[in-house]
C-alpha cells in the first residue's frame, strides 16, 4: 500500500499564490536506479554524477578509500566505488499483505576534507604498510576524541550538492545506517549548517496494524511514521543536558539507531547546498522542491457537512453520505461542545460521534463521496492523554494518516473567554467510495465535511427555504440568514435567494 502524508491547509476564497513542485527519484525499485547512477569513470578517486529538474541542479560524487597508498601520501590503488540501488522493508513480512518499503541509492567513500597517511603498526613495531587518515568537515576547526574536524567542505568520498534556480523547500529523502554520526545540509559559501527538519522512520519505533486476509485478522508490526515534533522530542530527551545545551545538534534522534526518512530545508535562489554525513554513507531516495509559482484564480467551495444530533446507521447531506459499519455495537452520540478551525476562522459544534474502541473489520465508517473535493475532519482523540491516528483510504492507498494530538489545539478568545480551537484535518478525495479508520483506539467525531470547487455542483435559483434549514455561505460558515443575491449552501446545494 502507497502512503502519501499530507498536510493540513485553510480552505480560502480569493487569490493566492500557487505552489508548484518538482521531483527526482533516484532508486525506482530494489534493483533499479535512476540511469545516471552507474558510472564507471572514476577520476582521482571520484565518480561524479550530473542530474536535476527544471529548477534544481544536482551533482552526486561517490568516494573510494585507497586500497594501497605509500608513505608519502601517493595512493596506487582505489578500491572499487558504486551506486548500489536498497531498501527497507517498512512492516513484518505478512504473507497476503504487500511489503511497503523505502527506496534509495548508497554510493561509497567517507566524505573528508583532507586525507593523511600512517603507518600500520602491529604488536608495537612499524609494519612497512600505510594506511589513509581522514579530517573530517565541523562548523568550527576541532579535536573531538581520536577525530579531527576543520571547517572545510569535503574533497573526498560520498556527498551530494544541490543548487536551487529559484527559493523554495528541498525535501530530501536520506537513509543514514549510522544514527550517531552528523548529518548535515551545508550553505556552500559560508561552510555553515542549514536547519532542517527530519521526519520519517527511526529504528525500532514501531506500532501494531491490523489487517483482514482471506477473512481472518491479522496483526503484525510496522514501523512508524514520527513526526518532525516526535522525532525532536527524542533528540531533546538523549542529548540536551541539564543545562539546555544540545551536544549533538546534528544528530538524527536519538543518534543509537537507523533513520530513513525525510529532511525538510528552505533554500535561497542561486546557493548551493552539500548533504553528506561525517565518516559514513548516507543513502539517497531523491527529492521534492516546492517553490512558488504563478498566481492562482481564486476559487470558492461548496460544502456538504455531517453532523451528528442522534445515532443511526447512516448520515447524508444531498448526495454526500457515510455508513457507520457497527458491528461491535460501541458507536454513540451525546452532547459536547467544541472548536474546530484556526484563530481566525472557527466553528462550534454541539454533539459528537463516538467509535467506543479502535477500528477493525466490524468497525469502520464508509464515506460516499458525489464529487472530487476535499474531506475535511472534525476530530479528537477519545483519549485527551493519547495521540490517535485517523486514517483514510481510497481506492486501497492511504490518503491520510493524521494524528489528533490535543496538545496542538490553540487557545482563542471567544466572546470574553479563552476556548480551545482543535484542528481540522483534510485530504484530497476523488469521486467514490472512502474509508475512515481508527486503527490505534476510539475517535470522537464532531462532523464529517466535503468541500467541493464552485462549478462542480448544481446551483439552483430558489424563493421558499424550509424554516428549520441549515444554510451556510461560501466559506463553510453557519448563518441565519440569506442577503438577496448571494450564493449559499443548503442541504449541500448552492442556492441563490
Amino acid at each position: 500500500m502507497k502512503k502519501f502524508f499530507l498536510f493540513a491547509a485553510a480552505l480560502m476564497t480569493g487569490s493566492a499564490v500557487m505552489a508548484d513542485t518538482e521531483s527526482y527519484v533516484a532508486a525506482i525499485d530494489a534493483s533499479t536506479m535512476a540511469p545516471v547512477f552507474p558510472v564507471e569513470e572514476i577520476t582521482d578517486g571520484s565518480s561524479v554524477v550530473t542530474f536535476g529538474t527544471a529548477n534544481m541542479d544536482v551533482v552526486a560524487v561517490g568516494g573510494a578509500t585507497p586500497k594501497t597508498i605509500q608513505a608519502d601520501g601517493t595512493v596506487t590503488e582505489w578500491n572499487a566505488i558504486t551506486w548500489q540501488p536498497k531498501n527497507t522493508n517498512l512492516q513484518d513480512n505478512v504473507e497476503g499483505l504487500e511489503m511497503p518499503y523505502f527506496y534509495y541509492v548508497l554510493g561509497t567513500g567517507n566524505p573528508c576534507v583532507e586525507m593523511g597517511v600512517e603507518e600500520i603498526i602491529r604488536d608495537g613495531e612499524p609494519t612497512g604498510e600505510y594506511r589513509a587518515t581522514y579530517v573530517y568537515y565541523g562548523p568550527e576547526d576541532a579535536v573531538i576524541g581520536d577525530k579531527t574536524y576543520k571547517n572545510q567542505l569535503p574533497i573526498q568520498g560520498l556527498y551530494y550538492k544541490f543548487t536551487p534556480k529559484v527559493d523554495g523547500t528541498l525535501k530530501l529523502a536520506v537513509w543514514s545506517n549510522k544514527g550517531n554520526r552528523n548529518t548535515f545540509v551545508i550553505e556552500e559559501s559560508s561552510k555553515q549548517p542549514v536547519a532542517y527538519t527530519a521526519e520519517g522512520y527511526i529504528n525500532g519505533q514501531n506500532e501494531q496494524r491490523e489487517a483482514v486476509i482471506n477473512g481472518e485478522t491479522v496483526t503484525y508490526n510496522a514501523k512508524r511514521f514520527l513526526s518532525a515534533e516526535e522525532i525532536q522530542e527524542i533528540h531533546n530527551a538523549s542529548k540536551v543536558n541539564e543545562e539546555g545545551v544540545d551536544t549533538a545538534p546534528y544528530v538524527i534522534g536519538a543518534g543509537n539507531q537507523p533513520f530513513w526518512g525525510y529532511l525538510t530545508v528552505q533554500v535561497e535562489a542561486g546557493k548551493t547546498y552539500w548533504l553528506f554525513q561525517d565518516s559514513s554513507q548516507i543513502g539517497f531516495g531523491g527529492y521534492e522542491f516546492t517553490f512558488q509559482g504563478s498566481e492562482e484564480p481564486p476559487v470558492n467551495y461548496t460544502y456538504y457537512s455531517l453532523t451528528f444530533p442522534e445515532l443511526t446507521e447512516s448520515y447524508a447531506d444531498g448526495d454526500f453520505s457515510i455508513t457507520i459499519t457497527n458491528g461491535n455495537d460501541k458507536y454513540a452520540v451525546d452532547a459536547n461542545s467544541q472548536y474546530f478551525g484556526d484563530d481566525k476562522n472557527y466553528e462550534k459544534f454541539e454533539t459528537r460521534l463516538k467509535t467506543g474502541g479502535k477500528s477493525g473489520e466490524k468497525s469502520f465508517i464508509t464515506v460516499n463521496i458525489p464529487v472530487a473535493g476535499k474531506l475535511l475532519l472534525m476530530a479528537r482523540s477519545a483519549s485527551s492523554s493519547s495521540v490517535r491516528p485517523v486514517v483514510v483510504t481510497q481506492n486501497e492507498v492511504e490518503i491520510l494518516n493524521a494524528p489528533l494530538d490535543d496538545s496542538k489545539a490553540i487557545e482563542v478568545e471567544i466572546e470574553g473567554a479563552a476556548k480551545k480551537v482543535f484542528p481540522v484535518q483534510e485530504c484530497n478525495v476523488e469521486n467514490g467510495t472512502a474509508f475512515i479508520t481508527y486503527p490505534e483506539g476510539a475517535i470522537n467525531f464532531y462532523c464529517i465535511r466535503l468541500a467541493v470547487p464552485e462549478g462542480a455542483g448544481i446551483t439552483r435559483i430558489v424563493n421558499d427555504i424550509a424554516t428549520d434549514a441549515v444554510i451556510y455561505n461560501l466559506r463553510g460558515q453557519r448563518v441565519n440568514e440569506m442577503v438577496p443575491g448571494q450564493i449559499y449552501i443548503v442541504g449541500g446545494k448552492k442556492v441563490i435567494r
